[in-house]
């Protein structure tokens, strides 16, 4: 599925991704502001996403979370091909 800039289509996409990004918040136990969309490219169809903070439960830090939240993400989003974390 490829996605041009400014359409429809990646809208939609981008509205997916915060959707699922907000049910997966209460899951990783990390602040609303250490999980977000920062941008989705259409032409890759990789989402950009800033990952900050920590587990208060475990040692894990969100960044080490990446594969998990890119499964959890590419399972639920169709079109989407990957995800990238953002530099803090």
């Amino acid at each position: 599925m490829r996605v041009r800039r400014g359409s429809p289509a990646r809208e939609i996409v981008e509205a997916r991704i915060r959707e699922v990004i907000i049910g997966l918040r209460p899951m990783l136990h990390i602040e609303p502001a250490g999980l977000e969309l920062v941008e989705f490219d259409p032409i890759t169809c990789v989402a950009l996403l800033r990952v900050a903070g920590d587990c208060p439960d475990c040692d894990m830090t969100a960044a080490a979370l990446l594969r998990g939240i890119e499964a959890h993400l590419m399972q639920r989003v169709p079109g989407l091909r990957g995800v990238r974390a953002a530099s803090l």
